[in-house]
């Protein structure tokens, strides 16, 4: 008996919902503008590097988070 799982060839059900596209842990105005974007949800700081940057994230805290994305996409030209 051949117990490998078999394929589904049902498109509908793999298309991923809305919900699974979303992802509430990434600022979506922030990574528009270049920026990493990811958000410490418990914290609500937010990755002011650029977006695919090497390395760990470097959280912001809430308050200073856009301001802190202008200046380094500024001083960094990007």
């Amino acid at each position: 008996m051949d117990t490998r799982a078999q394929p589904r060839h049902d498109t509908a059900a793999a298309a991923p919902s809305p919900s699974e596209v979303h992802n509430a842990a990434v600022d979506e105005d922030a990574a528009g503008q270049g920026g990493c974007a990811q958000v410490h949800l418990p914290t609500g700081g937010m990755c002011t590097l650029r977006h695919r940057h090497e390395g760990s994230c470097e959280f912001s805290p809430p308050g200073q988070a856009d301001a802190l994305l202008t200046e380094r996409r500024a001083a960094e030209g990007w």
